[in-house]
């Protein structure tokens, strides 16, 4: 398989096809006003998804980018397809700091039988697969899986690609050699090349930072006549394509190729199928991903440009960004001319004096304009291809753009190249640079009661270890001031946490800083974790670092933040420049609302191999805060019952129990719940009198006294008072949240109704669990059914702008609360 540019409008020898010159968009112009667009949207994984029980359900179009860790994984995703329609997938393991090394698999609706599989018909990654037109003969779910071939593998990251084409595809159109036809919508070609020198292009509008997926099916009737082709997509610069071309594959699967690539801005662009050796039919699927809605994100151009770049001392211009935003996602635009690209090397200093590469020794003299924007969520890495005009990419593959997301982005920033070869002929010039910052706030805790949120820990270690231990294997966890580069400062104040103070962390360790119990008794969702953390680590596949929750005792661990990138030194200039790289400090947080009512603790983990060690962990400021519970049970925030009873009562509408929880319902009144409480109790039956002679207070729970009574519309109130803690029983028209004041665990009456004007129904007595927590499940009476996506694990290391929904609490009345998902710097 090859990855190649290929040259502009002009007549090649022998069967190389001619390739289109076109009105793509402009080179150069504009810099730092279009890449407000920050990349394409990126679905993410949530483990475990090594069955087809488990497998994460994806869009017929979509990509996902995951990660095949620990060794020897298999991630398997589920999606939806109809009859008679085919499937188009590829992966990307090009920006993998691992091995590059994947199989891919469609399988049949059993989630077992291979329809088709692949492992190396793909371009982007030494050994990436393609797969093309599998016919997906009924309707049903299917699966996409991808593997490693062995069981010593990891892949860190890759993007799954998939789209799913269904009804008929466009036929191709002759002549379209010069003159591109038109793309249908559905992006779906049927075309025929009729000679080896056959040219077929296709012309689409793509807006800038949209994202293309290419992908050709060398053989749709599937009769292993194979057609060898080429695939193209451009213009970019002035007028170049870049090119792959697969003229191999395994006999399993037919011949397919893929290309994806991200356009820097708006402009016509085109899609080429040539043919390289042989005639045949094709199939051409290609789509479209745009970029993320750009919110919050503001561009700054430096103005301390041109600048030459010379052989020997660096060459520095700045940018100064006002203001004190926290970075969420970091974009940099670079363009530069230089007679010998490669000779270049380009590295990024931060306010915070974090020094990360963007890269060293990429293009060809061939294209000596270089004009990119450098994005963690572009297509493919800087480097792949030799052209670098007119398009996003990734760092090159050892760098990271999101070890700066966290930090405060206000102060200067100082943009370094460094001319690696002597020669006095080799001058160049950065003629233009920008920044664009997406300002990401921690969000603020809202309680939905009204209440502040609660500090369940708050510890900025300026005062001691603040009941934080240390242990394990050459630990040398310590608090303290760092005071070694590349940290040698703390997020704030002068006490912090880290894996040895003023060095290197140890070699084969393995070492765990642990928090104090924290009680989550006392608190509902959300409930929120934030730590400052500061990092530099030798390659994943050697060294591991991550932040784990777990119950008190270990169990129910979930992992928050895991380190998976490459050794964060590098080597620049004509010196050998060792660049100490790092991340941080920024601040990191997650929703933990999942572990609510119990006593948990969190794991800052390291550990090591016997090679190369290098700065390791540094933690500070460490924060849970989440919202109180009711005082009078689990009843209270939200104003309890719903106004048409959960049971399906319509009519006058339950009196919601208020901020504080009162426990008063529509049309009755318990004998030991107050009918008042904050947020009013308004029963409109009034409440039969409490015949049973029940004289308790509000909170003391009288457990024999009954209420007889008959709201307005003839509902009967036949339940008793409020009982104690987990034991009071709902019936038809009285709701009781608890009853008493220590009613964490009062059963609500999930289906009791309103008094009205009809007849009210009674619902079960479903109540809370023991700890205050909602059953696992949806509850089967129509009442609140907790919706838990991919799962009650996050995506672990999945892309900051993917988002899914978990419901972490259901209370009388409906669900109290859907918690987005963390947002967790990348």
């Amino acid at each position: 398989m090859r990855s190649r540019d290929v040259i502009s409008w002009s007549v090649a020898q022998g069967a190389v096809a001619l390739i289109l010159a076109g009105c793509g968009a402009s080179e150069g112009d504009g810099l730092g006003r279009a890449q407000l667009a920050v990349g394409q949207e990126l679905a993410s994984e949530a483990e475990p998804n090594g069955t087809a029980l488990q497998a994460n359900a994806l869009s017929s179009d979509t990509v996902v980018r995951a990660s095949l860790v620990p060794d020897g994984d298999t991630d398997l995703f589920s999606f939806q397809a109809p009859a008679g329609s085919r499937v188009y997938a590829a992966v990307m393991t090009a920006s993998s700091t691992a091995s590059q090394d994947a199989d891919l698999d469609i399988l049949d609706q059993d989630g077992t039988t291979v329809l088709e599989t692949d492992v190396f018909n793909g371009s982007f990654g030494g050994l990436s697969p393609s797969i093309a037109g599998t016919p997906l003969a009924t309707a049903g779910t299917y699966y996409a899986r991808v593997r490693v071939p062995s069981a010593t593998v990891q892949v860190r990251p890759y993007d799954l690609h998939l789209k799913v084409q269904s009804g008929a595809p466009t036929a191709e159109v002759e002549p379209n050699d010069t003159t591109p036809q038109a793309l249908p919508a559905t992006g779906w070609i049927a075309g025929t090349h009729t000679n080896a020198s056959d040219v077929d292009s296709y012309s689409l509008s793509l807006n800038a930072g949209d994202t293309l997926f290419a992908s050709l099916d060398q053989d749709p009737t599937r009769d292993l006549t194979q057609f060898a082709a080429a695939l193209a997509i451009g213009p970019f610069g002035s007028g170049f394509d870049i090119q792959v071309d697969n003229q191999s594959g395994p006999v399993e699967t037919p011949y397919s190729d893929a290309i994806f690539a991200t356009v820097k801005a708006a402009g016509t662009y085109r899609v080429t199928v040539t043919g390289s050796v042989t005639a045949g039919d094709y199939g051409l699927s290609v789509s479209v991903h745009p970029a993320a809605p750009s919110v919050g994100c503001t561009t700054y151009d430096s103005a301390n440009v041109p600048r030459e770049i010379l052989f020997g001392a660096p060459t520095t211009s700045f940018i100064d960004v006002p203001g004190a935003p926290r970075i969420g996602d970091l974009n940099v635009s670079v363009r530069l001319s230089h007679p010998m690209p490669p000779d270049v090397d380009v590295y990024l200093v931060s306010p915070a004096g974090n020094t990360n590469a963007l890269f060293t020794d990429i293009g060809s003299r061939t294209y000596p304009n270089l004009d990119i924007t450098l994005d963690d969520e572009a297509a493919f890495p800087a480097g792949h291809f030799t052209l670098l005009n007119g398009m996003m990419v990734q760092p090159e593959l050892d760098y990271r753009l999101h070890w700066f997301d966290g930090e405060n982005g206000g102060g200067r920033w100082t943009l370094t190249l460094r001319d690696d070869t002597d020669n006095s002929n080799n001058l160049g010039v950065l003629s233009a640079w920008s920044l664009t910052i997406c300002d990401a706030p921690i969000p603020a805790l809202s309680c939905s009661s009204g209440d502040a949120p609660a500090a369940l820990l708050s510890a900025d270690f300026e005062g001691g270890a603040q009941g934080f231990t240390h242990a394990g294997t050459a630990d040398a966890w310590a608090l303290g001031t760092p005071s070694a580069a590349p940290i040698a400062t703390c997020n704030g104040g002068t006490q912090c946490w880290k894996t040895n103070l003023s060095g290197v962390y140890n070699a084969s360790s393995n070492q765990d800083l642990v928090s104090p119990p924290i009680d989550l008794s006392g608190v509902q969702a959300p409930i929120q974790l934030r730590w400052a953390m500061k990092y530099q680590l030798d390659n994943a596949s050697s060294d591991h670092g991550w932040v784990e929750i777990r119950e008190v005792g270990g169990a129910n661990a979930r992992r928050l933040w895991e380190f998976l990138d490459a050794s964060m030194t590098t080597t620049v200039g004509s010196s050998n420049l060792v660049l100490q790289e790092s991340a941080g400090w920024g601040t990191h947080y997650a929703d933990i609302s999942g572990y609510a009512g119990k006593r948990v603790e969190v794991v800052f983990h390291l550990d090591s191999d016997a090679s190369v060690q290098l700065a390791g962990l540094a933690i500070d400021d460490v924060s849970v805060l989440g919202c109180p519970r009711s005082s009078t049970g689990e009843g209270g925030g939200t104003g309890g019952g719903s106004t048409t009873g959960e049971g399906g009562a319509t009519g006058s509408g339950a009196g919601g129990a208020g901020t504080g929880g009162a426990t008063a319902t529509s049309g009755a009144v318990t004998s030991g719940a107050s009918t008042t409480g904050e947020g009013g109790a308004t029963g409109s039956g009034g409440g039969g009198a409490g015949t049973g002679g029940a004289s308790a207070a509000s909170g003391t729970g009288a457990s024999g006294g009954s209420t007889t009574g008959t709201g307005e519309g003839g509902a009967t109130a036949s339940g008793a008072g409020g009982a104690g803690t987990g034991t009071a029983t709902a019936a038809s028209g009285a709701v009781t949240s608890g009853g008493s004041t220590t009613g964490e665990g009062g059963a609500t009456g999930s289906g009791a109704g309103g008094a009205g004007t009809g007849t009210a129904t009674a619902g079960s007595t479903t109540g809370a669990s023991p700890n205050g927590d909602p059953p696992a499940s949806s509850d089967t009476t129509g009442g609140c059914g907790c919706r838990f996506a991919g799962g009650d694990e996050p995506p672990g290391h999945g892309p900051r702008r993917s988002r899914s929904s978990r419901c972490s609490e259901c209370i009388a009345g409906g669900c109290a609360h859907e918690a987005p998902e963390e947002i967790l710097p990348r």
